[in-house]
């Protein structure tokens, strides 16, 4: 077995062996009070064939990829988009994953999947294809919500005046309330209005909704239930007043079927304020209503003066975007435009706001609690591969675990690979649905056994500042020594004749866990991990 070891002499490999343990739990408690807003940011470049994340703090982990078999027959759909967990019981580790396909027609799978505490690995026992038949058809299903009561919404970002079924209601451009534990259609949300809808949000109260259509002109929604966790009947109101300012919510018609088709014309026809393209939707912890508008490069927020009752908006604002943001990453400072293109939304455990780009570069920003556009708290959390987006995006209660997609990649992304949390080795060449944590709440967190017992290796210091040196208990000859992120890239190779004085100068590396491959003459010895401090 690979094993800490000191040659000097055996009462001070005893003191480092206790020092060692001590500060493995010290640093253990740390890790473990960290959070998954806490790392260092990626530099902000092009897109590259791989998926780019802080490697050296967080892991993914594939739970399912475009083509995949389903259990219950059929294989996962492509241009995957909202990624949606729906905890069983409140579990940060059992539940449901739906996952919207933008696709005409369109469509929604719907997986069990469960963390193994053991292995730290999540795993899927079942898989089915919603059937939408009951509500006609779907088409470009893009984002969506879960529901306070534990349903899923999927939003259909496409419009259609046909009325296959002649219910009165036009084919398309609603949303759709799916029982995911049954795996069922409960009904078009047809009372949430008629447009491009991308997503919703539905407050604590379980009776407002707010909205925004994807178009151009798009315009900005409130829906009032009339019954809690019945979203079949209530007022639509239309937002209508300043970007940056105050404004009013203007009730629509919005009984019958005819009325219910026309909500755009009837925004139309009160003035309604017009926005470029509205995308995700969310309620902060701060209890204020952001939401994201790709076409003008912002994501602005806003005070509702009562969810229920309340048809004023005291304040709204940008947020965030429009503007350049300095990025400190291992490599210095960047002063980075936030172009065009915020997309996706989620708040984090800590108040971080995390924004997924579709367009330009195609990052995840997080924009941290407490940001101000005089007072800017932006990071960059990772980089899309060529060709795609990042979608998604929802996390687990305990926010340990999120949940996102990757969209419509280039194929020939897969020429390179990297390996996942479960040692899988992903070629970001399809869609894709990832899990992604902190490197101690995701797969293997230290050792992995040596490969040829007879090696016998020993590694000391680890975790370790700078040098790491290694023992053998037999002459090697040709010896190769490679490290590498836990995402399977190569940080550093070193080549020696023989095995004797053998080290590595993990001094320029940044904090986390690497994986060490060790080879002689061609053949693989060892494979082990090791720990910067």
């Amino acid at each position: 077995m690979l094993q800490l070891y000191n040659s000097i002499n055996p009462n001070l490999y005893i003191m480092k062996r206790i020092l060692l343990l001590c500060l493995l739990s010290v640093s253990s408690i740390l890790m473990y009070s960290q959070n998954i807003a806490d790392f260092i940011s990626v530099e902000p470049l092009s897109q590259n064939t791989n998926f780019v994340f802080p490697s050296s703090t967080h892991r993914f982990q594939k739970i399912i990829e475009e083509g995949d078999a389903l259990t219950q027959g059929g294989v996962l759909p492509g241009n995957t988009d909202f990624t949606g967990y729906v905890p069983i019981g409140g579990s940060s580790e059992n539940g449901h994953l739906s996952i919207n396909s933008e696709l005409t027609p369109g469509g929604a799978t719907i997986l069990d999947i469960s963390f193994n505490s053991t292995t730290q690995l999540w795993s899927t026992s079942f898989s089915q294809a919603i059937d939408f038949s009951s509500v006609v058809t779907t088409a470009r299903n893009c984002s969506g919500t879960v529901t306070p009561w534990n349903t899923v919404v999927s939003c259909e970002e496409a419009l259609s005046t046909s009325d296959a079924n002649s219910d009165g209601y036009n084919d398309l451009g609603w949303c759709i309330e799916i029982d995911p534990l049954n795996k069922v259609v409960i009904d078009k949300l047809w009372a949430l209005g008629n447009f491009k809808h991308e997503n919703i949000v539905v407050h604590t109260n379980e009776r407002t909704v707010y909205e925004g259509a994807d178009s151009n002109p798009g315009y900005l929604y409130k829906f009032v239930a009339d019954v809690a966790q019945d979203l079949s009947s209530g007022k639509l109101y239309v937002y209508n007043g300043s970007k940056n300012g105050s404004g009013n919510w203007i009730q629509l018609n919005n009984t019958t079927p005819a009325e219910r088709n026309s909500t755009l014309s009837q925004s139309v026809s009160v003035n309604a304020t017009i926005f470029n393209g509205i995308e995700d939707v969310e309620i902060g912890p701060d209890g204020m209503v952001y939401f994201a508008v790709k076409g003008e490069s912002r994501v602005y927020r806003f005070q509702d003066s009562n969810p229920i009752s309340g048809t004023t908006v005291p304040m709204m604002e940008t947020f965030v975007g429009g503007m350049s943001y300095n990025i400190t990453h291992e490599n210095g400072t960047t002063l980075t435009n936030w172009g065009s293109g915020n997309d996706n939304l989620a708040f984090d455990g800590q108040g971080n706001l995390w924004v997924l780009q579709d367009g330009v570069d195609d990052y995840i920003w997080v924009v941290q609690s407490g940001h101000s556009q005089a007072l800017p708290l932006v990071k960059l959390f990772g980089i899309s591969p060529i060709g795609a987006e990042p979608t998604g995006i929802t996390f687990s209660p305990d926010f340990r675990f999120l949940f996102m997609s990757i969209q419509h990649p280039t194929g020939s992304n897969s020429v390179t690979t990297q390996l996942d949390a479960a040692g899988n080795s992903i070629g970001f060449g399809k869609d894709i649905s990832l899990v992604i944590a902190l490197s101690e709440n995701l797969g293997e967190t230290l050792s992995i056994p040596n490969l040829n017992a007879d090696a016998n290796i020993k590694i000391y210091p680890n975790p370790t500042d700078d040098l790491i040196y290694f023992d053998f208990n037999k002459p090697y000859l040709e010896l190769e020594i490679s490290v590498m992120a836990l995402t399977g890239q190569i940080i550093m190779v070193k080549k020696a004749e023989t095995s004797d004085n053998l080290s590595l100068d993990f001094s320029e590396l940044a904090s986390g866990f690497y994986s060490l491959e060790i080879k002689s003459e061609g053949k693989l010895l060892a494979r082990s991990k090791a720990i910067k401090k």
